[in-house]
């Protein structure tokens, strides 16, 4: 099973999510900023750190706001969502195609991961 923290990001009531590239898993699907856990890493380091790596910018995980264990036909991800906070840095399209902001209720406007659409759901609800 993988392990993956996702990141929810908010800026002026408005959320981050970013488009994968045209390769590789769920190409050109959308998704909450985040990636795979390491070994001896807490799912709040795992997001602090992939947001450096990625986004090029220093967040605070805050809280787990919600689990999901999601299987694709070649493996399982189990998807831990983390409230976090922007500290500092300018987004830097390091790995993605493109990062937007939106508000809650333009969620359903994206095509997202699969593993991430109960959360969008439940964003979407407020």
């Amino acid at each position: 099973m993988i392990e993956v923290a996702a990141g929810i990001i908010r800026r002026a009531d408005k959320l981050l999510i970013c488009q994968r590239g045209a390769d590789g898993d769920c190409a050109n699907l959308w998704e909450f900023p985040g990636g795979k856990r390491e070994a001896g890493e807490s799912f709040a380091q795992c997001l602090e750190r992939e947001c450096r790596e990625e986004l090029g910018i220093r967040v605070r995980a805050v809280r787990p706001v919600a689990e999901t264990v999601y299987t694709y036909p070649e493996r399982t991800v189990h998807l831990s969502f983390w409230e976090a906070q922007w500290l500092e840095g300018t987004l830097e399209k390091r790995v993605h195609a493109q990062m937007v902001w939106v508000a809650p209720g333009e969620l359903g406007n994206y095509a997202f991961c699969p593993a991430d659409r109960d959360i969008v759901l439940q964003l979407q609800k407020g």
